[in-house]
């Protein structure tokens, strides 16, 4: 699906302060992610809640998770080693997004196929081959031994494939396939690459969301959400000629026990803006993160496309 703008969410490190223990949080979170891949969204800023006291362990309990279920199960291994903060993940549905691609052969492939990969250095491959960390076969050692790359990305195909380009030990990268089978090879993607195939999702941890809105260009449209804001309704028509003049749409969330007028109490001074109510006339009492991500998206989902 192409999208012509993208999404941005922002939401305080403070979102799992209604949940009492890792399993709770951990469905919680796996919530967030579904949310986010169904839309398509394409960063996730995870801000300091300046109200509460230090949110440290949960924001990274959530960048952990997010991340997690955002990669492709054949790098998980490789990335994230067995820890109690992942010991409820086998809860979670899996998302099958379009970048959770199965591991395939080396001739099922195309040239310009998008992947996401990890890349190695030559040396490093070697040393993960002797362990037995990293698939491979006798001709496969050969050609890594005589050819002249340096740097190899394991992309879920039957072997490693060069990289042609510059990078860290297990830097997580989005590559495009260049030549074709048996010659195959990667390069890094574009900008234009990426905005033809979604494939998941950015995650940032800022300290302060006023600093970090002060800064944004002038291509970005942002939305606070409240329930003491205006009625969606009664600004829709204004948002569907507004968002036209903007690339990124940059939706801003509150916590679970404070709105985003109290977390951020001069967010009204912000020109390019609106502060919405999303769900007006709600029945209960409040509306859980969760859920106020997945009625958001779902509207502002047919403005977008």
């Amino acid at each position: 699906m192409n999208r012509k703008r993208r999404i941005f969410v922002a939401i305080p490190d403070s979102s799992l302060s209604d949940e009492k223990n890792l399993r709770e949080k951990t469905i919680k979170i796996g919530r967030f992610a579904r949310a986010f891949s169904i839309f398509g969204v394409n960063k996730i800023i995870i801000y300091k809640d300046p109200t509460t006291k230090n949110m440290n362990s949960d924001k990274l309990l959530m960048k952990l998770i997010l991340d997690f279920l955002n990669t492709p199960q054949y790098l998980r291994k490789s990335i994230y080693p067995l820890n109690y903060e992942l010991s409820y993940i086998g809860l979670l549905p899996p998302i099958r997004a379009p970048q959770h691609k199965k591991k395939v052969k080396l001739s099922e492939v195309k040239a310009g196929e998008l992947r996401i990969g990890l890349i190695y250095h030559k040396k490093l491959l070697l040393n993960q081959i002797s362990n037995n960390k990293i698939s491979h076969n006798k001709k496969f050692i050969i050609d890594l031994r005589n050819k002249t790359y340096e740097y190899y990305v394991d992309v879920g195909l039957d072997f490693p494939i060069p990289f042609l380009g510059q990078g860290k030990d297990g830097q997580k990268i989005i590559v495009k396939f260049i030549d074709s089978y048996p010659n195959l090879k990667a390069i890094q993607t574009t900008e234009t690459d990426i905005e033809k195939e979604y494939l998941g999702y950015d995650i940032l941890s800022i300290n302060s969301i006023d600093e970090f809105i002060k800064k944004i260009d002038q291509k970005t449209f942002v939305v606070f959400t409240s329930k003491k804001g205006m009625f969606f309704k009664n600004k829709e028509s204004e948002f569907k000629e507004i968002i036209k003049k903007f690339e990124i749409l940059l939706i801003v969330f509150g916590s679970p026990s404070k709105g985003i007028n109290e977390i951020y109490p001069t967010f009204q001074k912000i020109n390019n803006s609106m502060y919405l109510n999303m769900f007006p006339h709600q029945k209960t009492e409040t509306i859980r993160l969760e859920e106020a991500l997945l009625g958001t998206l779902t509207i502002f989902n047919h403005f977008l496309n």
